[in-house]
């Protein structure tokens, strides 16, 4: 399978994304060429700062790699016993070195600064989607197979401008990205500590945990999903938009994915390559169709009203209730399946839901209030950009806010 690389296109040229200056090295003089570069590199000299970074997602990770570099003093502070956030790659209980994506997967051509961190840290691209054999869609009891060719020049969803033969993927799992990030950030992050409350004043902040240890910093950075930010005591208080997107007056999608390892790529009988979707709505992947050996993984992604659906089944009927539709669009697919899983997002304790999905009307009212700094705190997440359920979402922001933190003066008045 042909690399894609992206070094011969991204960041030749000035890019302001967000108030917020990316810069190549042939932009500046040779003798003010700085040691280190990276597509959302912090500019400026400025007086270094003590931050603390509440979520170890990609929001937080490209703003405390950024801000690191620069000179500040960072410590990220993660709930989660791991890195990414929504980014979350499963290698258990799969076989034969098989994994999957729960969340983000799927990179589309325009996300430059995804693209770009990719490339800076020397990942490998590889085609989302396979190039070869048939996909197949089920429409009521009708199965019909398209060719590559077809199904490949049009986009993944209807609306969308992006044709699914564009979208990209990194090779080994997504979450090779934020582990990347995380490599450089070892020793300022600290893993399993929910924060509890954060107070502000004329000196400072004070972060603390559950654990009872207190944080102090000149700034704070807060990435924190919006259905769990409520979890969080602020004193003083929020603004009253942001009380009233964190208690569900700003939508999140509901979305799950089921996963089932079969024994066999029996599939690939018929000529299949094990990818399509149905009229639920429903995707359907196969996520390492590009690796080599006898078995496979099929998945089956439902959003909104069927991921709640699938939801309030145990694992066992979740299982049963996807395998029963498939035997119309993979006969025998029972026979094969060896064992299933499945993440939802509206049931992880950490997150609340998939991605920001607000109506019309909460668009309108509160999207400018989301990302607003307020006193030292800086807000940043997927929820807080115009790329809501996307990676490049959550790192625009985080640039956003950390070029916010870098340029801030020391004292608030």
């Amino acid at each position: 399978m042909p690399d894609l690389t992206r070094r011969e296109f991204l960041f030749k040229t000035m890019l302001i994304t967000g108030g917020m200056a990316l810069m190549s090295c042939e932009d500046k003089e040779q003798d003010e060429e700085p040691d280190y570069e990276s597509p959302g590199m912090l500019l400026g000299d400025y007086p270094s700062k003590n931050v603390v970074i509440i979520g170890a997602g990609m929001a937080g990770l490209s703003a405390g790699y950024e801000l690191a570099h620069a000179g500040h003093e960072v410590t990220i502070l993660e709930a989660r016993n791991r890195v990414g956030g929504r980014v979350f790659t499963l290698r258990t209980p799969f076989s034969d070195g098989h994994y999957a994506d729960a969340g983000a997967a799927r990179i589309p051509p325009d996300h430059d600064m995804t693209l770009g961190y990719a490339d800076h840290f020397g990942l490998t691209l590889d085609p989302f989607y396979p190039e070869s054999s048939y996909y197949v869609n089920l429409s009521g009891d009708e199965r019909t197979l398209i060719s590559a060719s077809d199904y490949l020049n049009e986009p993944p969803w209807e609306g969308y401008y992006v044709n699914r033969q564009e979208f990209v993927k990194i090779r080994g799992g997504t979450d090779i990205l934020p582990n990347a990030f995380a490599d450089y950030l070892a020793e300022h992050i600290h893993l399993g500590t929910p924060v509890e409350s954060i107070e502000q004043n004329s000196d400072g902040v004070v972060v603390r945990v559950s654990a009872g240890t207190e944080f102090t910093a000149d700034r704070v950075l807060c990435t924190v999903p919006l259905p769990v930010l409520n979890r969080i005591q602020f004193s003083p208080q929020l603004s009253s938009e942001k009380l009233d997107a964190m208690s569900g007056g700003y939508n999140y999608s509901s979305s799950t994915r089921l996963f089932m390892q079969c024994s066999e790529r029996f599939w690939e009988n018929e000529g299949l390559n094990g990818w399509g979707y149905s009229d639920w709505p429903e995707e359907i992947w196969q996520p390492t169709w590009d690796r080599e050996g006898p078995r496979g993984i099929l998945m089956s992604y439902l959003r909104y009203s069927r991921a709640d659906e699938l939801d309030e089944l145990s694992a066992a009927n979740q299982l049963e209730h996807i395998l029963n539709r498939w035997e119309n669009i993979f006969p025998g697919v029972h026979d094969y399946v060896e064992h299933g899983s499945s993440h939802s997002w509206v049931q992880d304790e950490w997150s609340g839901g998939a991605w920001a999905s607000p109506s019309e009307e909460q668009y309108e009212v509160l999207e400018h209030h989301i990302g607003e700094t307020e006193g030292r705190i800086h807000f940043a997440g997927e929820h807080a950009s115009d790329y809501h359920g996307w990676m490049q979402g959550a790192i625009v922001s985080g640039l956003r806010a950390a070029t916010e933190i870098h340029e801030s003066a020391s004292v608030v008045t």
